[in-house]
């Protein structure tokens, strides 16, 4: 076969990511953004359902975390099939504080949970405005609020499954002023990456996409950091006229594009010809565990001096269920070339995936590559490669990890694997560092000491931020709710993640994909099937040390403790604008206090203490400081 290269785009598509893509989602989430002391707010939620038909008239439920003295006043609905109130609801409420436990989210919280008066059945896509009027209590500060949601059905709220039970978190409101609050993540939409992506001829979309910096260097970088590979799986090849239908046009496995520099400049796709001249997958099985008609859906990689690996998802068709399965993962090595682009590709069979056919889970590595050599520009660099994956089961994904060497990449029994307390020899063995990710995500080391998961819940691109490579992580947090799903209800979007190597130093690159239950909807409309783009911008100060100014500050406020993770000892910051008692107290992680740290009188300015304590075993604490009625919570972890 030969190479074909045109300059243009890429996208695709594949059901076996997305089990559970559809369901109910927070459409839209509209509250104050500050409230007064005793204020009664509105808030309004626009919650839809599209797994329809739903033939069963269960009743809804909503849960709201809100400030342990808020109370709740009253609750509506209005849909286009029926209208009426909902109530408070203990039982359920014991269902949400188990498995939505808030001390996870801070000392001081709670769930309000409500149920509907009455359910409904209906055959369409059905979208519910609900009217909610809340009490704000007296302590001030700024709080994050969360929404929950699902049907009053036996196993949906321990399901696990972000999509039948959607958390909206987190929305915060700052009392009584909304200078208390200041969201750690921004987003913004990406147009020249998207932009990238769109074209009318050889490569018009595909499914999947990953990058790998050839020169390793994979942290985000303001300066044209060298050529980028790109890899996609599913992909059409072929023309789109100018009414945006698509036009003699083949789909293949897999391609690859180059980029000349991690800036959305020129591109380069790839695809292989064969003898006949019609487009090719670029990679084919031909490992000797492979059977016949397998094909790849490529993952995650990296380069390591002269050579590139990619890891490999090898599918097979079935007769029933999705039509395909995994039949295992393969790692992909070849070098690159300015006339062939890719040469001497080398195929190895590898003990990366695992299925458990009796408990019904399996275990795919490879999914997210996270480098962490001394060339790789990442902050705390051990000279390791974490590579992560998802465990699958019926209703959930969980992540976990494994790492290797560089020089050991190939040798398979030098490998090691998380279990939960060590790293050991057996994938079986792997230990979920958290759960609710998408098939496809991505982990990502921050300069603040903190790590990144990036991922896909339900139609929003969501967050957890990890305190090392192998967490613990934290809540989800929702930063971007994809406007693609409100414009057809066949319309999925899914499997996002970041791109370090493709970042500025200010701002993250994410994309997500595009698709449709509908395979007829991308002949028609071209614009579905290819990934989109966002800009995560971090607002984060915890790795800033206030020190006293002479300066008055105009806020309260409590800082991050820092370092954090920590051991022995950490330093707690904070700030008063007038001269106030101070109460700082330690909570374990079921709410309990520990220790009162400080109580003694502040004058007004930014004040710095350091906090050890020799009896305190490795675990994750909050710090709550009191200051008259200003009250807020952070979260610590000591590590011994």
């Amino acid at each position: 076969m030969i190479m074909n290269k045109t300059k243009y785009i890429f996208f695709s598509l594949v059901l076996f990511m997305l089990p559970f893509f559809s369901g109910c989602l927070f459409e839209s989430v509209q509250q104050p953004s500050s409230a007064q002391p005793g204020e009664i707010i509105d808030v309004s939620l626009v919650i839809t359902d599209n797994l329809v038909p739903e033939p069963n008239a269960h009743k809804g439920i909503l849960g709201i975390l809100v400030p342990s003295d808020w109370e709740f006043v009253s609750a509506n609905y209005l849909s286009p099939i029926g209208i009426g109130d909902l109530f408070v609801s203990p039982e359920w409420k014991d269902s949400v504080d188990l498995y939505y436990p808030v001390n996870q989210y801070g000392p001081d919280m709670k769930w309000i949970v409500l149920i509907s008066d009455k359910g409904y059945t209906y055959n369409n896509v059905t979208s519910f405005q609900v009217q909610l009027k809340l009490k704000v209590g007296q302590t001030q500060g700024c709080f994050n609020l969360g929404y929950l949601t699902t049907k009053a059905t036996s196993g949906m709220i321990n399901s696990g499954n972000s999509s039948w039970v959607p958390l909206s978190y987190p929305h915060p409101i700052g009392v009584p002023d909304s200078n208390l609050c200041k969201s750690p993540y921004e987003t913004s939409k990406a147009d020249e990456w998207t932009n990238l992506l769109d074209t009318n001829h050889g490569w018009t979309g595909s499914d999947g996409i990953y990058s790998i910096p050839l020169n390793e260097y994979d942290a985000p970088s303001d300066n044209p950091a060298g050529k980028q590979l790109i890899v996609f799986s599913d992909t059409f090849i072929g023309d789109v006229d100018s009414t945006g239908k698509r036009l003699n046009t083949k789909m293949v496995n897999n391609t690859l594009a180059l980029l000349q520099s991690n800036k959305p400049d020129s591109i380069e796709f790839f695809w292989r010809k064969n003898a006949n001249n019609t487009p090719a997958s670029v990679f084919v099985p031909e490992t000797p565990n492979a059977n016949p008609g397998d094909w790849y859906w490529l993952m995650d990689g990296i380069a390591l001096d002269d050579s590139v690996y990619v890891f490999g998802l090898r599918l097979n068709s079935t007769s029933g269920g999705l039509g395909f399965e995994v039949n295992g993962v393969t790692l992909l090595k070849f070098n690159m070339d300015e006339e062939e682009f890719i040469k001497n590709v080398k195929q190895f069979d590898t003990p990366l995936f695992y299925k458990d056919t009796t408990a019904n889970w399996d275990i795919v590595i490879g999914q997210a590559v996270m480098p962490m050599t001394n060339v790789s520009g990442n902050p705390g660099a051990d000279g390791f490669i974490y590579v992560y994956g998802p465990k699958s089961g019926s209703s959930d994904k969980q992540l976990v990890a494994a790492r290797v060497l560089p020089e050991n990449i190939e040798d398979f029994g030098k490998w090691q694997f998380w279990n939960g307390i060590s790293w050991g020899s057996e994938i079986k063995d792997c230990a979920s560092l958290t759960k609710g990710i998408s098939q496809e995500f991505s982990v990502t080391p921050l300069n603040n000491g903190k790590y990144l998961l990036v991922f896909q819940t339900g139609n929003s691109v969501a967050l957890q931020e990890g305190e090392s490579a192998l967490g613990p992580f934290g809540v989800t947090q929702i930063i971007y709710n994809c406007p693609e799903v409100l414009l057809d209800p066949d319309i999925f979007v899914y499997n996002a993640k970041a791109h370090p190597n493709l970042s500025d130093t200010n701002k993250l690159l994410i994309s997500y994909n595009v698709n449709s239950y509908s395979f007829t909807d991308h002949f028609v409309n071209a614009d579905i099937y290819r990934p989109r783009f966002i800009y995560l911008t971090t607002n984060d100060t915890t790795t800033n040390v206030i020190e006293e100014k002479e300066t008055v500050p105009g806020n309260y406020c409590l800082n991050q403790n820092y370092p954090n993770p920590f051991n022995p000892s950490t330093k707690i910051s904070f700030s008063i604008p007038e001269e106030s008692n101070v109460s700082i107290k330690l909570y374990n992680a079921l709410g309990e206090m520990i220790t009162e740290i400080i109580n003694k009188n502040f004058k007004p300015g930014n004040h710095e203490i350091d906090f050890s304590d020799a009896n305190l075993s490795s675990g994750i604490y909050f710090y709550k400081m009191e200051a008259g009625k200003f009250k807020q919570t952070k979260k610590m972890i000591l590590i011994k």
